[in-house]
């Protein structure tokens, strides 16, 4: 699953992907500042990814990664808020 991207409202993004049954880990699929976030979330929206924001996320998936990289293992709790979200937000539209 296309996670869209921990952001924050107007300076980061940061798209992840996580499929529990190929990855042993979540990956980091792009991340942009000011224009190139903005961008990243209108590609988001566009492809009807669910966007969240985290702005602390952001910041360190941001600073810490570069796209291709797996998210670090202290900042899983933080994805797994985000996933949490987003299966809740996409079960309770399907409903």
């Amino acid at each position: 699953m296309a996670v869209g991207p921990a952001t924050n409202p107007t300076h980061f993004a940061v798209a992840i992907k996580c499929d529990r049954r190929s990855m042993h880990a979540p990956i980091v699929l792009a991340k942009g500042e000011d224009y190139l976030a903005l961008k990243i979330r209108e590609i988001a929206e566009q492809e009807k990814v669910p966007l969240v924001e985290n702005a602390p996320l952001a910041r360190a998936l941001y600073k810490r990664c570069e796209a291709g990289d797996f998210v670090p293992r202290d900042l899983f709790s933080g994805i797994a808020e985000v996933l949490a979200y987003v299966y809740k937000s996409v079960k309770s539209a399907r409903a």
